[in-house]
């Protein structure tokens, strides 16, 4: 959907709405409604995507004036007659949406698909895994950052090794990709050996293969020179594509560097239960290299993560933000920085401030899962959820092993559209029941009627750490809406038995 600055001409689905000129067009030929349906398409238009009250729309559609729903009925069912069934959705119990999809996550077209697999440690120390594995991460972020390439995210690559050619094919029928990045690293003291190599999996042919030898920071100087040799090789099979030159600020301390990759391991562990030495492993990190923005960015994270957002206090948000904030002035090139900075305005409760620097992380690397799928999540949050599972589905198109907490994502879209059922399948996919987990799952349950099951969960809560599931709900989820989150809220008291099926609370409805 596009339209002007004072947002007068909507286009959507092969129509065209001109708000200045009072018009309404298919492909070829002017279309008629009466004057209410064409109010109500009109608005429906301006909130595209949001589910717009039942309320709300017989305010604007017929102000001052006492009407039934069976008017507003009359006129969806017009609109519908005019545009198509599906032009028009109704959201049970909250209102209705024009369900035409707006602007879009960018699509997998052309672009070869790569996946670069966990490297091989050849020194055999388990305490090199973490530096072995970061390098090889890297290679993922450097080479996604064209947008020629599509790099598919850790969480599928990583789940190989570099093996023989025989395995090869295992990885283009599970995950998808059209080429493999596979090698390995070795330390010996301060010296670091790195052989790489790039595969075409069709042919199962190498396209590519080197090996570096660095002392000390120089392993950086490596991963921009394997970056440029693998982009270099897979540029030429797309049309008008160019090789750019991948910037990264060194570091100047590789005790740094494996510092904030041992952290960053701890965040990416699912139960997330050693929050606090992962922080104390960001903290060291910038004590060895203080002009290292990623470590800021990192740390602002684990800070903001204290009581899973929701709970983390003015202050503690506050002071993510300021460590975010110099993590940018320091690399303000990295797309890790804009996204956790968005995620931090976004349970500062700002979120004009959010969805701007989730943009800038999108054009800086716009094919990066983990800022397609949070994009996703930032839009539910901005009463967007249509638009939302747009950019959720194409973010587990890009890592189809992604993490736990797409699905989480995704079922909060999908709750707020009414879509219960497949809510709960998505949240019973959770392998950390935290009380919040458990809080959501409720609520779908309760909404389906499924009151036994949605009792389980809250008992479960109720067996654990103190914990309000209601104020969770109107709370704890930056939501920009209140109707919003009193739908959730809904839910909750279902669930906790302070209302009857059939009765609403929510106000604005």
């Amino acid at each position: 959907m596009t339209a002007t600055a004072a947002d007068q001409l909507f286009r959507f689905g092969g129509f065209t709405l001109d708000l200045a000129m009072g018009t309404l067009r298919g492909v070829n030929e002017p279309l008629f409604l009466r004057p209410k349906a064409y109010a109500l398409l009109s608005h429906l238009a301006r909130n595209m995507g949001r589910v717009v009250p039942k309320s709300e729309l017989m305010d604007v559609v017929w102000p001052g004036v006492y009407v039934t729903e069976d008017s507003l009925t009359q006129s969806v069912r017009e609109i519908r007659k005019v545009l198509g069934d599906d032009m028009v959705r109704t959201v049970s119990k909250r209102g209705y949406m024009l369900a035409a999809e707006a602007q879009t996550a960018p699509e997998i077209g052309a672009q070869p698909v790569v996946a670069v697999v966990r490297f091989r440690n050849e020194s055999g120390d388990p305490a090199d895994e973490a530096m072995v594995d970061g390098f090889a991460e890297d290679l993922i972020n450097g080479v996604a950052r064209f947008g020629t390439v599509t790099v598919l995210a850790r969480n599928s690559s990583f789940s190989f090794a570099s093996f023989g050619r025989s395995e090869w094919s295992q990885i283009r029928a599970r995950i998808g990709a059209d080429y493999l990045v596979e090698g390995s690293l070795r330390r010996q003291g301060e010296h670091v050996v790195v052989a790489v190599s790039l595969v075409d999996i069709a042919t199962a042919r190498q396209l590519w293969g080197d090996r570096f030898q660095s002392q000390g920071d120089g392993l950086f100087a490596i991963e921009r020179e394997i970056v440029e040799q693998i982009v270099s090789r897979l540029v030429t099979r797309v049309t008008n594509a160019g090789l750019e030159q991948a910037s990264r600020k060194p570091v100047t301390s590789l005790a740094a560097y494996e510092l904030l990759l041992r952290g960053f391991a701890m965040l990416r562990d699912p139960a997330q239960t050693d929050q606090r030495s992962a922080e104390i492993l960001f903290e060291a990190a910038i004590a060895k290299d203080p002009g290292y923005g990623l470590a800021y960015t990192y740390l602002a994270l684990v800070r903001a993560l204290d009581g899973e957002f929701g709970r983390a206090s003015d202050a503690v948000l506050q002071n993510a933000r300021d460590l975010a904030d110099k993590g940018l002035a320091l690399s303000p090139d990295q797309p890790t920085g804009h996204r956790v900075q968005s995620l931090i305005r976004l349970y500062m409760r700002e979120h004009e401030a959010a969805e701007q620097h989730m943009r800038i992380a999108l054009q800086l690397n716009p094919y990066d899962a983990d800022s397609i799928e949070q994009m996703g999540m930032l839009l539910t949050m901005r009463g967007r959820p249509l638009e939302a599972l747009t950019w959720l589905a194409r973010g587990i198109r890009i890592d189809p092993l992604h993490p736990h907490w797409y699905q989480f994502d995704r079922a909060l879209a999908l709750y707020m559209m009414g879509e219960y059922r497949q809510a709960a399948d998505a949240l019973e996919l959770a392998t950390r029941p935290a009380p919040w987990i458990r809080t959501r799952l409720a609520a779908c349950y309760a909404q389906l009627g499924e009151m036994e099951k949605a009792r389980r969960q809250i008992t479960l809560i109720e067996e654990g750490d103190p914990f309000s599931p209601i104020d969770y709900a109107l709370r704890g989820v930056p939501f920009e809406n209140k109707a919003d989150a009193e739908h959730l809220a809904e839910g909750v008291r279902l669930a906790l038995g302070e209302i009857e099926p059939g009765q609403s609370t929510t106000t604005t409805m």
